[in-house]
């Protein structure tokens, strides 16, 4: 229902723990994440997708939808990181004070060694991205 809309690879990590999002009980929005694991984070996620259907693009779900995927992470203990190409979803974390930048946000990765995982576009070394950790409302 998803993965013609995305503009990353179709698939999924095996591991992926998937998130819907309904609206007046329609399936709106799909997202995706995977463990972090390395020798550095303890207990961290990531973001691998958001897919928001064509009818609900521009409504705003899609930052909000991440935003409730990170924080249920978040609740459960866990880092969460995400890095997004989009310029809509990268400015409101930008301007949000759920997130905060992280030391590779709108730098160019030359440390990305997947140089084949864009279909039809450009690999991360390639352009800037957006990349953030979730935080969180401060309590």
């Amino acid at each position: 229902m998803f993965k013609e809309h995305h503009y990353l690879r179709d698939d999924l990590h095996k591991s992926s723990r998937c998130f819907v999002g309904v609206w007046n009980g329609q399936i709106v929005a799909f997202g995706a994440s995977i463990a972090m694991p390395n020798g550095y984070l303890k207990h961290a996620w990531r973001g691998h997708r958001t897919v928001i259907l064509p009818d609900y693009q521009g409504m705003g779900i899609g930052v909000k939808f991440s935003d409730g995927i990170a924080q249920i992470h978040l609740d459960e203990g866990k880092r969460y990181f995400s890095r997004t190409a989009h310029p809509r979803m990268g400015l409101y974390r930008e301007k949000s004070p759920l997130w905060k930048a992280t030391s590779k946000n709108k730098r160019l990765r030359t440390d990305v060694k997947h140089l084949n995982v864009f279909k039809n576009h450009y690999a991360d070394n390639k352009r800037v991205c957006f990349s953030h950790e979730y935080v969180g409302a401060s309590k």
